[in-house]
């Protein structure tokens, strides 16, 4: 396998371009790839079927990830691998890892189209702001208690103190977030699971280094998550993230997200980067846990139809084509907000497609699209959904995957761009005190959950 150290040697050596031109060079490759290898993108069919799809889908991934290679923001280079560069990587790949500790630890296991196996599931509300740690505390503790759910993501108590803001790159920020995992540590041992895996990151690698504690804070039997930048690009703190992971012995799960409507072009093109972006983040971020993200440029959900598409036929060509641990983000950014009949629709869709083609994890926990400044927004019943949704979607077959996405289509399509429902806070969805959801929530979330049982699904509750 490549090593770190040749990747940063070709960050300070590889051939220097302009931003511009390398984007420019993404477009111009995928639209050749698409046409080389008859790509397309079937609008009334959102879950892919076609299985010599993926598979050129596959190819034309690992030649956009060779003939693009990443650019280096910081060296503003080009790095660039070979094609036996990157099928070594694919051969090497491990097809499951033992993420958490203790009686906590779960198996993400390699997953084929269709696998009657469960995945890995990621819950908790991704970098959700919360009002005061009391509340953070709760909502961790209460995210931790739902047994279908393998691990949680962090969020932040928005002020120092209760009255300092947290700054990106300052001191607060490094303050802050290290006080937040080490409230996530406590949480998780008041619920019961002391070695639940963990979620978390910030938006510095200092700060994400100095969450890192064996003891209090973010373990090697966690993962540090980095997040290449969009499209088919890393920095330096990015590579700090990973340089660091490698000394403490932690692995990385990388993700990157091809953007529809950017210089990914359009779903019938984004798969094609979504597969590169996950091979290049093996190759230059050492990750064994790749993730070919996605999302549209102007539809604020990644279960719109495009989205839907993107995900699944770039999992499904990882699938088929190899014994990688890909994950799928399903769908943990909704248009919807949470405590919505839309919003469980959303999630719905996005993850039964991803369980469906084949994702050995649904990463991303839950949250409203854009949360913005708003504290507490969203409660331990969304991460709920997600583990019973993603856990009684395991055996589903594209086709059948398909049908269902189809008829969830028509109550929420025409609501992600306008009149969307905005949603609720904690405290307005759950009894704080008794901390149990409100008897109107859970009357309508079980309402719902009867809905898919009459698809077809098999809920363990």
């Amino acid at each position: 396998m490549i090593t770190l150290w040749e990747v940063l040697e070709r960050a300070d050596k590889g051939e220097r371009m302009d931003e511009s031109t390398f984007d420019m060079k993404i477009f111009r490759v995928v639209t050749s790839l698409a046409r080389e290898h008859s790509l397309y993108f079937d609008r009334e069919n959102p879950v892919p079927t076609d299985n010599q799809l993926a598979d050129h889908v596959w190819q034309a991934g690992i030649e956009a990830a060779v003939e693009i290679g990443i650019y280096c923001t910081s060296t503003k280079r080009n790095i660039r691998f070979t094609e036996d560069e990157a099928l070594e990587a694919i051969k090497s790949a491990r097809s499951s890892i033992t993420l958490g500790a203790g009686k906590d630890a779960v198996e993400e296991v390699y997953r084929r189209v269709g696998d009657t196996s469960k995945p890995f599931v990621e819950a908790g509300i991704q970098t959700v702001l919360y009002s005061n740690p009391e509340t953070a505390h709760k909502m961790y503790k209460l995210c931790a208690r739902e047994p279908e759910t393998d691990g949680i993501w962090q969020g932040l108590v928005s002020r120092v103190d209760g009255k300092y803001d947290v700054r990106v790159d300052h001191p607060s920020e490094i303050y802050q977030y290290r006080k937040e995992v080490e409230l996530m540590r406590r949480a998780i041992s008041d619920a019961g699971r002391p070695g639940l895996f963990i979620c978390a990151n910030a938006p510095t690698a200092t700060a994400t280094i100095g969450m890192c504690d064996p003891e209090r804070g973010i373990r090697t039997t966690d993962a540090i998550h980095v997040g290449l930048i969009a499209e088919l690009k890393i920095g330096f703190d990015e590579l700090n993230r990973i340089a660091f992971a490698q000394v403490y012995g932690s692995p990385v799960r990388a993700t990157h997200t091809a953007v529809i409507g950017g210089f990914s072009g359009g779903p019938e093109t984004a798969p094609v980067i979504a597969v590169a972006g996950g091979l290049l983040g093996m190759l230059v971020a050492q990750s064994e846990l790749p993730g070919p993200s996605y999302v549209h440029n102007r539809i604020k959900s990644r279960s719109c139809r495009a989205c839907i598409w993107t995900g699944a036929l770039a999992t499904q060509a990882f699938a088929r084509n190899s014994r990688i641990l890909v994950s799928n983000n399903g769908c943990d950014h909704p248009a919807a907000g949470p405590g919505t009949e839309q919003y469980l629709y959303e999630a719905a869709a996005g993850n039964i497609a991803a369980v469906a083609s084949g994702a050995a994890a649904v990463i991303g926990g839950t949250r409203k699209f854009v949360i913005g400044n708003v504290e507490d927004f969203g409660s331990p019943l969304e991460s709920r959904w997600m583990g019973e949704l993603c856990k009684a979607s395991a055996g589903i077959k594209p086709e059948r995957a398909n049908e269902i996405v189809k008829a969830l289509l028509p109550r929420y399509e025409s609501r992600l761009e306008k009149d969307t429902p905005f949603g609720f806070t904690f405290d307005q969805l759950y009894d704080v005190d008794e901390e149990t959801p409100k008897p109107e929530y859970l009357r309508m979330y079980e309402r719902v959950k009867d809905e898919f049982r009459g698809f077809g699904l098999r809920f363990s509750h």
